[in-house]
């Protein structure tokens, strides 16, 4: 292919799961297959160009590795590319920018995502790297925080460290009753209407919220009121799946601005998420004619489509053996495929070989730091039956 022909650009600023799929099903015989990723959690001064001079490194670095041969035409035109992003990492360097390019496969994905924590990497061989995609996907959510007053709701859309109020969204009523009365007991009467008035308030805002998580794609929801509503308004969200309600939060001011919301909900959505693995970890201790362990039988079982889901730290430490003829893949080192006798054998990362694996046999992912989940020993998954 001529390498002046550039493939489309198409760039994200969310990841789906067929974009996943995609790139975990990608292979370029001619390891060719650029893997990019960058941010920085802190905002350098920007007339230090620190990002540029950073990615012209990792560039520089990549090209070295062919030293003393020529690097190919193609694979240093998609190399300039990158570095031609740099310039626009510069005006927002503490997202996330992720590129994969293949200019022999005509492609181009990039994404432009939250970033929880700086990463500078570049990578080039015959597939595309995942785990640092499916971290920044899973941290930058979505997911929904809502405020509840009497006859009053706000509602807010939070990605990684970003976050958007949706004004209007959610319904409004007005619960106040102006009666004014001397005899004995009305006043009660007066609450108790106030009281289930309200109820039929929240229910419906709960409503409104399965259709509004819905459209923005998000699966958990924290809420936000005054303690002496809780007991009102908890009730009224029972309707919700499992696992899609992660908790509540004191809410000091119904007033409080997209930053005070942002700093109350992002520890009670990180401590959700820690809930959420430890419920999977019990789930799978406590089945174990449902359970795997360890890299070796997680792979064998996603290999087999039999996991349902997938819990994993990054293990830097271990690989996997995979098949450079039959892409088959397999816990054991050898010289030679277990599968198809082939000499074609390659050691890749055991993390990156689990997830590709996962995509393709349609099991979740949920990745975790190994030191928030005592006894977690860095891969378990769920068996479908």
């Amino acid at each position: 292919m001529n390498p002046a022909t550039v493939p489309t650009h198409v760039r994200s600023n969310v990841v789906s799961r067929d974009n996943l799929l995609e790139i975990a099903k990608f292979y370029d015989e001619y390891s060719h297959a650029i893997s990019f990723y960058f941010s920085l959690a802190s905002t350098p001064d920007n007339s230090h160009r620190e990002e540029a001079i950073a990615v012209g490194r990792l560039i520089q670095e990549a090209k070295d590795k062919f030293a003393p041969f020529p690097i190919p035409p193609s694979l240093a035109s998609d190399l300039e590319d990158v570095l031609a992003v740099a310039e626009e990492i510069r005006l927002s360097p503490a997202r996330l920018r992720a590129v994969f390019a293949c200019r022999e496969k005509q492609i181009w994905r990039e994404f432009d995502l939250p970033a929880s924590e700086s990463i500078r990497q570049l990578y080039v061989g015959r597939t595309f790297q995942l785990v640092p995609l499916i971290a920044a996907s899973q941290s930058y959510g979505p997911y929904c925080v809502v405020l509840l007053e009497s006859g009053k709701a706000r509602a807010f859309v939070v990605r990684g460290g970003e976050i958007k109020e949706f004004a209007g969204r959610l319904p409004s009523k007005d619960l106040s009753l102006h009666a004014e009365d001397s005899r004995v007991g009305w006043s009660k009467r007066i609450d108790k209407n106030v009281g289930e008035h309200e109820k039929a308030y929240f229910k419906n805002v709960s409503h409104s919220l399965l259709q509004f998580m819905t459209e923005q794609q998000s699966s958990g929801l924290l809420i936000g009121c005054r303690e002496d509503l809780w007991g009102e308004v908890e009730p009224q969200f029972t309707g919700f799946e499992d696992g899609v309600l992660l908790g509540h939060f004191h809410l000091p001011s119904f007033a409080m601005d997209e930053g005070e919301v942002l700093a109350m909900a992002a520890p009670k959505f990180l401590e959700g998420q820690r809930q959420r693995c430890i419920a999977l970890l019990d789930e799978i201790n406590e089945s174990p004619s449902r359970a795997a362990m360890g890299v070796s039988d997680v792979l064998r079982n996603l290999s087999e489509g039999r996991a349902q889901k997938l819990i994993l730290s990054k293990l830097p430490s271990q690989t996997i053996s995979e098949c450079r003829d039959c892409s088959r893949m397999w816990a054991e080192a050898g010289h030679n495929c277990i599968f198809c006798s082939s000499a074609e054998v390659r050691y890749i990362a055991a993390d990156e070989g689990l997830i590709r694996q996962a995509l393709i046999s349609d099991a979740d992912i949920l990745m975790v730091e190994t030191d928030t989940i005592p006894g977690f020993s860095g891969v378990a998954a769920l068996l479908r039956y």
